[in-house]
């Protein structure tokens, strides 16, 4: 089945997510880099304000922040600072 061009709103290559990656400084991509690259732009682009480069940005630094060992265990309440 072939694609029109009039249903495609944008394509997400991994040469914009290598670009992307190059200026903010990653050099090693990984599945999980471009995985959460398409994430971010798929859900925040189309419900939101970003932009795609935005969006890409976000997901690469939110990629890397997992691969460091990030975002461990929440504590389900805040404690109230005195």
């Amino acid at each position: 089945m072939a694609i029109n061009k009039e249903d495609v709103i944008y394509i997400l290559t991994k040469a914009d997510v290598e670009d992307v990656a190059s200026r903010i400084g990653i050099k090693t991509l990984t599945e999980l880099h471009y995985q959460k690259a398409q994430e971010f732009l798929r859900s925040f682009v189309a419900e939101g304000p970003y932009n795609w480069d935005g969006a890409i940005t976000d997901g690469l630094r939110d990629a890397e922040e997992e691969l460091r060992g990030g975002y461990g265990d929440v504590p389900d309440k805040k404690q109230e600072v005195s």
